[in-house]
């Protein structure tokens, strides 16, 4: 076992945090420059952090996953049909606590059915895997 007595601040850490880079850079930009800087990071479908460490040194590090591209036309689709089932069923929910007729079954499964569809489709949209 090593004596860590001696050793000036010594800190537990663990094998992530010492991966981590940890020399930030600070740059002060103009709010239009921020916005070009995003944009150019986004195309490139890298984070800000890793397009900057990919624009300066070649490389945008060893973890630098890119992001997903994003339709952003079907995704509004597919939230603007997930509201629309969001409010199909609060009309069932509503109309069943008012103490109306009972809504039949297969009107509630429909609705559910339409709100896994929408859910499905923003899950595709965005890159993210369908649960089973």
């Amino acid at each position: 076992m090593t004596d860590r007595s001696n050793a000036p601040h010594a800190v537990n850490r663990s094998g992530s945090e010492n991966r981590q880079r940890g020399k930030p850079v600070s740059v002060r930009l103009l709010p239009d420059e921020k916005t070009a800087l995003k944009e150019k990071a986004s195309a490139a479908g890298l984070s800000v952090p890793s397009f900057l460490r990919a624009s300066a040194l070649g490389t945008p590090g060893p973890r630098a996953k890119r992001a997903p591209t994003i339709n952003a036309e079907a995704l509004a689709r597919a939230t603007a049909a997930l509201n629309k089932v969001g409010s199909n069923i609060n009309q069932i929910a509503h109309y069943l606590n008012a103490g109306g007729p009972t809504v039949a079954a297969q009107e509630c499964f429909a609705a559910l059915a339409e709100a896994r569809a929408a859910a499905a489709a923003i899950r595709q949209i965005v890159g993210r895997k369908n649960r089973v």
